[in-house]
Parts: structure tokens; C-alpha cells; sequence
């Protein structure tokens, strides 16, 4: 089977071969390619996985994404006509890559003209075969520099940093400043699972709460794969995991209170769309990231310093290439994390100090025109990643 692009002629079609989501990391990348391929103009993106729900993509560009998903409509047509037939398309495709170079069935099935991969990758052991999934590709794009490293360590020659982006027309500071003498609002973000590092951050809020009772810990901990979440509990920190209700959505509440943070002192989100998210931050007063690993450079956590928020990050793996103490509030008590199902080897990975968190929540809530001048720094940092600057880089892979 042969899927070609005549259906837009002038422009070449570039498919993306993973679900475009505004509830997910992967797929905010896959949806801010597809906004900026539009906007470029070069290139018109057709996604071969069908989009999470749909509705609840930004509706400022709602007008942009029909475009996409009509293209979208016509691939799964051509695919489902030809179940069991490879596609071998007369244009680039994009394709993603896990754990030790782990790939979906999509990626066997469907071939490009050229073919690139981007990987977000925290298990640090590679089998022997990972070598010959490399070489499919012609370029390897890392979500961070550690990333690339670890790649390059056991000899995937083409692998190359591809850092992500935010979109600054939604994340930027706020100009209103926080009414004083209301509570004090902590925002953690990510699925939540051993790799997060979330059990650190409910240690560290217990006490922080104990001494400063108007805290609220906000949480946008929604996993869309609960049994991830297996093996939070292995350092002692936070006992069982959440309960998953009948709509598929994870009791946070009850199981913080559980775990000794009182009903009425944390909110949980749930799975929020990106573009809402804004409403989120501008009410937040401290951003904490305590992650053992990060295969990327924590999409969220770039949100946050976007949008001025004074920002606590773990220094280890992706999250490198974010610090610097002049813009963020960096966790330098960095020892070996623990090894955890499903990951073979955790190298790099660190385990943040509990009470390093909480003397940084402190040092955020004592000194709030440090904490101001270091969200500003944040967000001043943060306008060169642009999802412009990030196609025109794929569009550079792709020659």
C-alpha cells in the first residue's frame, strides 16, 4: 500500500505517527508540530493515530486543527482499507521511540521517505537489538541532553538533542499580583508514579503544612496507565496507591488524606487540557518537581517558569538543562534512586532529600521578592523555547 499526498498539492505531508492529546506530554508535542506545521506552511501534518479528544483541543485554533484531523480522517480510511498491508508513504514520517528503543506496531507498519524518531527514554539499559531499531531511522531526536547522552554511551550514533517548547501566547506571568494573607498554593504536576517523584513532595508538604496550615498542595497527577503508579510506595514515604473510580479517574484526595495531607488541604485537578492550564497557574504561588528521572525536559515544570511561577526542580536528568540557580530553585541533594519495575537500570537518576524540599518550599514562602525575581528570571529564560524554533529544527532533520 502506498499513501501519497496528493490530496494537498503544493505542500508536502508529514505524518505523525502517535496520538495528538491536550491531556498528555506526548501529545501536546504531537499537537504543537501539527500547529506550527500549519503555520510554516511547508508542510501539512497527517496524524496516523486517531486524536484524544478532540474537543478539547485549544479552541483558538480549532479552525488550524480540522484541517489535521481531516487529513487524519483520510489516513485511518487508507488504513483500515488495508488492515494488514505495511504503508510505505511517499513523505517523512515522524515516529516515537520509549524505553530501550521500544517502538509501537505503527512504527514496523508504516514507512517513510525519511524517517525520524523522538525518544523520551529513562530506562538507562539498551539490549543489543536496540542497535538495529537505531538504524531504521536516519535521525534520533532526544527530549534532553542527558537523553542524547545515554544514547550515544552505548553507540546509537545518530541520536541528537530535540528539547521541547512552550506556547508563550498562553504561558507567560501574570500581572496581577496575589492578593495578600490567602493561602499559600503549591502546584505539582505529572502522572503520578515512582519516576515523578511525588512520594517526596507529600513528605515534604506533611511537615510544610503542619507549620503553615493555609498551604494547598494542587496536584495534576492524573495517569492515564494506573499501573504505573505501582512501586510509588517502595521508599516509605506515601503508603498503596490511589483508587481508580468508575469514570477511570484517580482518587487523589482520599489517598493524600491517607497518607497525612488533611481533606481541605490539597485540590486535585485531575486531567486537565493543556490550554486551560493558565487558569491553574496564575493562582500558584510555588511549583515543585522532586522527579527521580526525566527522559525530557518536563513539560510542565517549562510551563511553570514560562509563567513566572518560582520553580523547585530536582537536578538530575532532563531537568539539566532547565536549572540554573539565578531562574529556578534547584534540588542539589542528589543521591542513586533505587532500581523499580518496569526500568532494567536507573544510572543518573536521582533521589531528592525531603528535607531539602521543604527548606526550599520555606525559603519560597519567607522571601516572596526572591521567589518574584526568580519566577521573572524563569520566564525570561524561557522565551527562546519556541515551538517555531522547534519545527524549524525537525525541518532541518528532515533534509
Amino acid at each position: 500500500m502506498t499513501a501519497n499526498a496528493r490530496q494537498n498539492p503544493g505542500r508536502r505531508w508529514l505524518g505523525l505517527n502517535w496520538q495528538i492529546s491536550p491531556t498528555s506530554g506526548w501529545g501536546v508535542l504531537g499537537m504543537n508540530l501539527a500547529l506550527q506545521a500549519e503555520v510554516d506552511g511547508r508542510f501539512a501534518v497527517v496524524p496516523f493515530v486517531p486524536t484524544d479528544a478532540p474537543n478539547a483541543l485549544p479552541p483558538q485554533y480549532q479552525t488550524v486543527f480540522d484541517r489535521v484531523l481531516a487529513r487524519e480522517r483520510i489516513a485511518a480510511n487508507l488504513l483500515a482499507q488495508h488492515p494488514d498491508e505495511r504503508c510505505q508513504c511517499e513523505f517523512p514520517v515522524v515516529h516515537t521511540l520509549g524505553n530501550r528503543l521500544a517502538s509501537n506496531d505503527a512504527a514496523e507498519r508504516i514507512v517513510g521517505t525519511t524517517n525520524l524518531a523522538i525518544i523520551f527514554s529513562e530506562d538507562t539499559h539498551l539490549p543489543p537489538h536496540s542497535l538495529d531499531v537505531a538504524k531504521r531511522f536516519k535521525w534520533i531526536l532526544a527530549g534532553s541532553t542527558w537523553n542524547r547522552d545515554v544514547l550515544r554511551r552505548h553507540n546509537v550514533r545518530n541520536a541528537e538533542t530535540f528539547l521541547q517548547a512552550v506556547d508563550h501566547s498562553m504561558f507567560f506571568p501574570s500581572d496581577q499580583p496575589k492578593a495578600p494573607g490567602g493561602p499559600f498554593l503549591v502546584f505539582s504536576g505529572g502522572k503520578l508514579e515512582y519516576r515523578k517523584g511525588q512520594d517526596i513532595l507529600v513528605a515534604a508538604f506533611r511537615k510544610f503544612h503542619q507549620r503553615h496550615p493555609e498551604s494547598i498542595l494542587f496536584t495534576a497527577w492524573h495517569n492515564h496507565w494506573p499501573k504505573s503508579m505501582i512501586g510509588i510506595d517502595r521508599k516509605g514515604y506515601v503508603s498503596g496507591v490511589p483508587a481508580v473510580n468508575s469514570d477511570g479517574l484517580l482518587e487523589i484526595t482520599p489517598w493524600l488524606e491517607s497518607n497525612g495531607v488533611p481533606r481541605g488541604a490539597s485540590h486535585n485537578l485531575g486531567a486537565v487540557p493543556n490550554h486551560l492550564m493558565p487558569k491553574v497557574y496564575v493562582q500558584v504561588d510555588a511549583a515543585v518537581f522532586p522527579n527521580r528521572c526525566e527522559g525530557g525536559t518536563n513539560l510542565m515544570a517549562m510551563e511553570c517558569m514560562a509563567s513566572g511561577l518560582p520553580t523547585i526542580l530536582s537536578a538530575n536528568t532532563g531537568h539539566l538543562d532547565l536549572i540554573d540557580e539565578r531562574h529556578c530553585y534547584p534540588l542539589t541533594h542528589q543521591q542513586r534512586a533505587d532500581v523499580v519495575a518496569p526500568f532494567a537500570a536507573t544510572d543518573g537518576w536521582g533521589e531528592s532529600d525531603v528535607d531539602e524540599v521543604l527548606d526550599l518550599l520555606e525559603r519560597v514562602y519567607r522571601d516572596r521578592t526572591e521567589a518574584a525575581r526568580r519566577g521573572a528570571a524563569a520566564a525570561q529564560f524561557m522565551r527562546d523555547w519556541t515551538w517555531r524554533r522547534r519545527f524549524e529544527q525537525l525541518v532541518g532533520y528532515l533534509d
